[in-house]
């Protein structure tokens, strides 16, 4: 999670997973492809099959998962809120007026110990009916990233609509 770019007109962030950490989910294709190959040279078609398609598919599949990028533009001079994904399968772009969006706020899941609960942003307009939730990404994570982008939102929405913005959105501080 990072700001590209924060001007008085022009909010951008970009949120994904650190690269390094997608080489962690690929690093057991290889030793699992070997096994496979032994297995299937010695004559265990089944388990072969199991390792190389099934647990060589699942590894990329959860990096095709994870590899999931989102940047969000705020512009004031166009009025618009863009929110563009990429990943591995492909880019999709949906635009929304600046106008409607009321504040960044945090979507928490809370597990069996307070110090593991996970948040992710998302992004609600409330001038719809019901109010429109719209998640930056498909994720949670621990920490508080997902607090500093939401706070970072929220700071550029008050300082471009001023007051008003600022009575509609949560602070949020940790």
């Amino acid at each position: 999670m990072s700001v590209a770019t924060n001007t008085p007109d022009l909010l951008e962030l970009e949120l994904g997973i650190p690269r390094f950490i997608l080489w962690f989910v690929m690093l057991p294709v290889l030793p699992v492809s070997l096994i496979g190959l032994a297995n299937l040279i010695g004559g265990a078609l089944l388990t072969a099959l199991v390792l190389l398609v099934g647990l060589n598919g699942a590894f990329v599949g959860g990096y095709i998962a994870l590899s999931e990028r989102t940047r969000l533009r705020l512009d004031a001079e166009s009025g618009r809120v863009c929110i563009t994904r990429t990943s591995r399968l492909g880019t999709h772009r949906r635009d929304y007026p600046l106008a409607a969006l009321d504040s960044a706020e945090l979507d928490r899941t809370n597990t069996g110990q307070e110090s593991r609960a996970t948040s992710k942003v998302v992004l609600v307009f409330r001038d719809t009916r019901p109010a429109t939730r719209i998640a930056l990404s498909r994720w949670s994570v621990s920490g508080d990233g997902p607090a500093q982008i939401a706070n970072e939102i929220n700071a550029w929405l008050r300082h471009h609509f001023g007051e008003a913005a600022d009575a509609s959105a949560p602070h949020l501080s940790f």
